[in-house]
């Protein structure tokens, strides 16, 4: 019975192979439609500018250029979120490792911070021998890590200009890029500060 109410007697014309994503069994097109021109499709589409000369209930009309647009819109939006969300939980991890290695780093280097106090070196001079070496060993490492990531992405743009036969450039986003670098220094001139603090107030103490 279909959806008009009407029923149909059917001739079997053939016998298929299983097939899960086919059905159980295979109508004409001509014939569903016939008893239901909504069937096999919510969406019609029509040229930018025109109107549909009949619509059918259950049906929609769109301009073809449009839909496309708002689909793809659609896709960046997700794909920019996803890579937003990958790039927050990488960088917030590099910057705990960061973080963890440079106050590992101070703290291990106390005895050399007891034999510089020793020698004459004060509080305050400590300090920013501790913050500037650990802020040129982060520059040093965003440098480097900057560096290994641009063949890999040259590479994939080459690829992809090839298989759509367009010019793909290679682009880098200089926010995120400044974001992260800003945030791993930070994090790590802290780190290293504060333990060597402690360290020296230890020492005098």
């Amino acid at each position: 019975m279909f959806n008009d109410g009407a029923t149909v007697t059917l001739k079997v014309s053939a016998v298929l192979p299983d097939d899960p994503a086919r059905g159980d069994f295979v109508i004409a097109r001509d014939l569903v439609r016939a008893h239901d021109p909504a069937a096999l499709t919510d969406d019609i589409f029509v040229p930018a500018g025109t109107k549909a000369t009949a619509t059918v209930p259950g049906t929609a009309t769109h301009d073809a250029l449009q839909y496309a647009l708002d689909d793809y819109n659609t896709d960046a939006k997700l794909t920019d979120s996803l890579a937003t969300m990958l790039i927050v939980i990488s960088v917030g991890y590099s910057v705990i490792a960061v973080a963890n290695s440079m106050a590992m780093a101070a703290h291990g280097r106390r005895r050399d911070y007891a034999v510089m106090k020793s020698a004459g070196g004060t509080v305050r001079q400590l300090l920013r021998l501790a913050a500037g070496e650990t802020a040129l060993l982060v520059v040093i490492g965003a440098g480097l890590g900057v560096l290994v990531t641009l063949p890999p992405l040259a590479g994939m743009a080459s690829g992809l200009s090839q298989a759509t036969s367009a010019d793909v450039g290679l682009h880098l986003s200089t926010p995120a890029i400044v974001t992260a670098i800003l945030g791993t220094l930070l994090a790590a001139v802290a780190a290293g500060v504060l333990v060597t603090s402690r360290t020296l107030r230890k020492q005098t103490a």
